[in-house]
């Protein structure tokens, strides 16, 4: 009997003490990404690639899926920081320029329709250009950017839209 008395206070002062831990209006720590879309207008068939600039970084090609089978590393072989991992392809030369979040990622929806993500960034203004497939720039425009939160919530913040951003081709 002595013990379970002992025992009460303690369960009281362990179930008090947590319960000022408890915040309701805490934001879980997730992350999330915004997009904008690009609508082309006019000859859309010379279009090789669309580029949006914010912040002093350009988007790169979103990666896309695989069903390739994946690749093993022999126990011999090793990896040395600042090479590349045995069995990776070689570096193409440029790197990829980011923003403070990543990069910007963009891919085709549409023959006129390109969509952007920006992971967890919401730039004010942007450059867009559509190119040929040679690297011609064919149309470029500078836009500010509205952006509509789309999910979330307005204290923790969420993914947001911007856009339809048009551009027109010559």
């Amino acid at each position: 009997m002595k013990r379970v008395l002992l025992s009460v206070p303690l369960i009281v002062m362990l179930a008090s003490g947590t319960a000022g831990c408890s915040h309701p209006n805490a934001c879980p720590a997730i992350g999330w990404s915004n997009s904008a879309t690009v609508i082309l207008q006019g000859p859309v068939e010379t279009v090789g690639s669309v580029e949006f600039c914010a912040d002093g970084t350009c988007s790169v090609p979103a990666p896309k899926p695989t069903t390739a089978p994946k690749a093993t590393v022999k126990p011999e072989a090793s990896f040395v920081p600042g090479q590349a991992s045995p069995g990776a392809p070689a570096a193409r030369g440029t790197p990829v320029s980011t923003s403070k979040y990543g990069p910007y990622l963009g891919r085709k929806v549409d023959d006129s329709t390109w969509q952007f993500n920006t992971t967890m960034s919401a730039p004010k203004k942007a450059t867009v250009r559509a190119m040929s497939a040679s690297g011609e720039v064919l149309a470029e425009r500078d836009v500010d950017l509205a952006w509509t939160r789309v999910g979330g919530s307005e204290q923790c913040g969420g993914p947001a839209t911007a856009g339809p951003i048009t551009l027109s081709l010559r």
